[in-house]
């Protein structure tokens, strides 16, 4: 018998937001509570920013240019290499993806990628290895599981969600991909994504080993989280990020010895379909702006916290863990933090 492996990723999550990194805002016991029992490696770095190049490092093991994903827009080979595939037919593995995947390009209007027609097609797999999928991305988008879920059973809730790279204004200061989406929690992606986790994890047998990658969305934008949960955390109580230059002079100095495309894209000069609305002029957001998107972002993360400790706590129900707490890890598990 092997090892039961919950492999836990994060979309856009900055390595210093737990508190077991340094974090003071949101809370993420039990993040730290991974971090205290296990390892927390604090020199790893990440085979690429982008979220395709770092999700194909991740199921082939291969660096970017091996498996040649090098941007958003690049499909992962058919015949790449998957740990999930290997564990499926060397180690008799019970093997599931929950959440975003993003191996193939997002942008699809041709619908040439299975990823995303599966929803459609009814069907959840088998594929790169994994024997099932249900797949969601940011808020009720395209056709994957999560958006027919949500279509056919909540409509009138898609409404309040904002539309991923549209740099529409909303909340309180009129941030770019902000709203206070009225949405009830239970049926926000992020506890979607556990809740089908814990489907999944409710269906295997006691014996069987396997390996979940529970992938949530967030705190990717738009920063829409549900409403009755977003004013956790006040913006107005939140001093400038630590890393934030504090001016559009200071800001401008520092990019203007880095790559030219840098500047010009922070003072709308440079767009990029993958990397951003094509509206969305950085040097125009008001230090309020970024005030109120970090206090969303970390309610976003602290529902992530919350969504994986309910999951952990169903684990260990179920017998693969020797105690039953909020805090303590009961399985291997593995948590990495996506950028896109």
């Amino acid at each position: 018998m092997g090892r039961k492996i919950l492999f836990i990723t994060t979309d856009q999550q900055r390595y210093d937001s737990l508190g077991c990194n340094g974090g003071r805002i949101a809370r993420t016991p039990a993040a730290d509570a991974l971090a205290a029992h296990g390892i927390n490696y604090r020199r790893a770095h990440n085979q690429n920013t982008v979220c395709m190049p770092a999700r194909s490092t991740m199921i082939t093991g291969q660096f970017v240019r091996t498996h040649g994903v090098f941007s958003n827009g690049v499909p992962l080979p058919a015949d790449a290499p998957s740990v999930a595939q290997w564990l499926h037919d060397k180690g008799g593995y019970r093997t599931a993806l929950i959440g975003k995947a993003h191996f193939e390009p997002m942008f699809d209007p041709g619908r040439r990628w299975f990823e995303n027609n599966m929803a459609d097609e009814g069907k959840c797999g088998p594929y790169r290895g994994f024997e099932h999928m249900e797949l969601a991305m940011h808020g009720p988008m395209g056709r994957w599981h999560y958006t027919n879920w949500l279509r056919d059973n909540f409509p009138a809730e898609i409404a309040g969600f904002v539309t991923m790279l549209s740099a529409t204004g909303g909340g309180d200061t009129g941030a770019p991909e902000v709203a206070y989406n009225p949405v009830p929690r239970g049926h926000y992606h992020t506890d979607w994504v556990a809740d089908r986790t814990v489907a999944y994890i409710d269906q295997l047998s006691q014996n069987e080993d396997w390996f979940i990658w529970m992938s949530f969305p967030d705190p990717h934008h738009p920063w829409d989280p549900p409403a009755s949960e977003a004013r956790r955390i006040n913006w107005r109580d939140l001093e400038l990020p630590p890393g934030h230059p504090g001016s559009r002079e200071k800001i401008e100095k520092i990019l203007a010895g880095k790559p030219r495309h840098w500047l010009d894209w922070y003072s709308g000069r440079f767009g990029n379909d993958e990397g951003g609305a094509m509206t969305f002029v950085p040097c125009e957001m008001t230090h309020d702006q970024v005030r109120e998107i970090n206090a969303l972002i970390h309610v976003k993360n602290e529902l992530i916290d919350e969504a994986c400790a309910r999951v952990i706590n169903r684990i260990t129900e179920r017998g693969w863990s020797a105690t039953r707490t909020s805090s303590s890890p009961p399985i291997t598990a593995s948590c990495r933090a996506t950028s896109d």
